[in-house]
């Protein structure tokens, strides 16, 4: 089982969004703990690998370590099209 680490951007932006969406985007993340690659998807333009998970209308970016079993959680951004760039 992974363990999450919470990026200080990432704790930041999540402070912004209303109280329920926060609460769905970190289940979201503890549902993943397990295996991370299951229902993440890996974009491809990124170096280091990034992977990104949707939680309804926010998608979560996070990289992994497997070696430490680590999902690093860099940012979280609602669902734009700016969100990819």
């Amino acid at each position: 089982m992974y363990r999450p680490i919470y990026t200080r951007h990432f704790e930041k932006e999540i402070k912004k969004f209303p109280k329920k969406e926060q609460i769905k985007i970190l289940e979201k993340i503890e549902s993943v703990l397990k295996n991370p690659r299951q229902f993440s998807i890996k974009l491809e333009t990124t170096k280091p690998t990034v992977h990104r998970l949707r939680a309804g209308e926010y998608r979560i970016f996070f990289g992994l370590n497997d070696i430490e079993k680590i999902i690093k959680i860099a940012k979280v951004e609602r669902r734009t099209t700016q969100t990819y760039r």
